[in-house]
């Protein structure tokens, strides 16, 4: 049996999954979706792509997260995808190196039928254990490919992100055609980290979601695709990375990805791998020797090499470029401005920010100044951390090594923390209550059907 097969017979046998930590760590995944979609529903873009949508039409009958209206399956997975990212609110994950939930959540939601037409009783923990499914397989093909991949210039949110999908649809609805879905998947694998700053990196997760919603409408209707899309010398990892090599299926089931290493969620408007400079910049702004206006320059050494490729921006002109600008989110913590959603609007960069950025420089060899221990210490996440120098003219130098962000699994939010980002998502007490606890009952008997009809229209 190939490895594509292989894979595909283990996603489908595949029991319903009860352990109760993997299962927390799903609904904690779920309520972090719903935060991230509602935070973002006025959204400018989003309301763009809302117009879009009612101008192509089409049958209504999948669920368009926050905004009380029906689309084509399709349509609705292109949009909840873009919503959920858009704000780049959203979880990620080590090994994909990418957002999964943004991804899988909006292909499964939109897969959903509301328009009565073959209603069918979907089991909330099988979704649960679909969603869980989803996010193994991203991170397998991530931890694959990554991090030549990743670095090569490839987003993969959108490139490992349909495949995921497609493994967690089929796994829900039991389709025949897994492995085949897989490959179609596969060869719509596209999109580029250039595109980072600019909404069409959101929009790759709404791709994504469609790529594996109309893989599975086509191959329903009779479209073939009998390929191993992990063939040695053509499939997705040979094209994409470095062989099969180092993909393995021999841990499936034991240790689930969405716990081990686990999903790493957000209270900020950027991307996680600037996390590690906004904690050590907040931390030196309160040194008692921190002078802002004394400043001759500040270097960012990260490890291991290449772990800032995610920061593609050293100097951005556009606060939303600074989403993946570690100078920017730098220079924000060091003249005390919050993190919050302005900051990472359309706007210009004020130019006292941007003459900041300009006093810094980022190395991956560590300073002999810098009195702090460099050895990778073994709890750090995925071995990754930051340290931040700053050199004044009084002769001063302080130093900070970040190794675990606040949200990282590591350092994690806690229950309240991540229900206080839904409330304020959904701005009514009463409504995030009743969303968390049906999403609770998701794994204790309210199927997925019940749930997305008692809230499509209150949301």
């Amino acid at each position: 049996m190939n490895l594509g097969k292989q894979l595909s017979c283990l996603i489908k046998n595949t029991p319903l999954i009860t352990d109760p930590h993997t299962i927390e760590c799903a609904i904690n995944g779920v309520i972090d979706y719903f935060a991230c979609s509602l935070q973002a529903h006025d959204d400018s873009d989003a309301q763009k792509l809302l117009a879009w949508i009612a101008d192509e039409g089409g049958h209504a009958r999948s669920w368009l997260v926050g905004q009380k209206k029906l689309a084509t399956a399709r349509q609705a997975a292109l949009f909840n995808g873009y919503q959920a990212h858009c704000l780049d609110y959203d979880d990620v994950h080590a090994d994909v190196r990418g957002h999964p939930s943004a991804v899988i959540l909006s292909a499964l939601f939109a897969s959903i039928r509301l328009d009565n037409q073959n209603a069918i009783d979907l089991n909330g923990q099988r979704f649960l254990t679909a969603y869980i499914i989803g996010v193994e397989v991203m991170a397998l093909l991530g931890k694959s490919v990554n991090p030549q991949h990743y670095e090569k210039g490839w987003h993969t949110t959108i490139t490992l992100g349909a495949m995921a999908a497609t493994a967690a649809i089929c796994y829900l609805y039991d389709k025949p055609f897994l492995s085949q879905a897989l490959a179609l998947a596969a060869t719509q694998a596209s999109g580029m980290r250039l595109l980072m700053g600019t909404p069409i990196k959101f929009l790759h997760a709404g791709l994504a979601a469609q790529q594996a919603i109309q893989s599975i409408e086509w191959l329903s209707i009779g479209i073939s695709a009998d390929k191993d899309f992990l063939d040695e010398k053509l499939g997705f990892l040979a094209v994409y990375g470095q062989g099969n090599g180092n993909f393995s299926l021999n841990q499936w089931g034991k240790s689930w990805k969405i716990a081990n290493p686990g999903l790493w969620f957000k209270t900020y408007s950027y991307c996680s791998a600037a996390a590690y400079i906004a904690d050590a910049g907040q931390l030196l702004f309160q040194h008692p020797k921190f002078n802002c206006h004394d400043i001759t320059h500040i270097t960012i050494f990260f490890a291991p090499p290449n772990s800032d490729a995610a920061l593609i921006y050293s100097l951005p002109t556009l606060a939303e470029q600074g989403r993946f600008s570690a100078e920017y989110i730098l220079a924000l913590t060091l003249l005390g401005i919050p993190l919050d959603f302005e900051q990472f609007s359309s706007n210009r960069i004020p130019e006292n920010i941007h003459n900041l950025m300009q006093k810094m420089q980022r190395t991956y060899q560590i300073q002999d100044s810098c009195q702090i221990d460099v050895t990778a210490q073994p709890e750090a996440y995925t071995g990754r951390y930051v340290v931040v120098e700053i050199h004044f003219n009084s002769g001063n130098t302080i130093c900070q090594r970040i190794d675990n962000p606040k949200g990282s699994p590591n350092n994690p939010y806690t229950k309240l923390e991540m229900q206080l980002k839904l409330k304020k998502a959904v701005g009514n007490e009463q409504q995030a209550d009743n969303l968390v606890k049906d999403i609770y009952q998701l794994a204790t008997g309210l199927s997925v059907d019940q749930f997305v009809k008692r809230h499509w229209l209150t949301l």
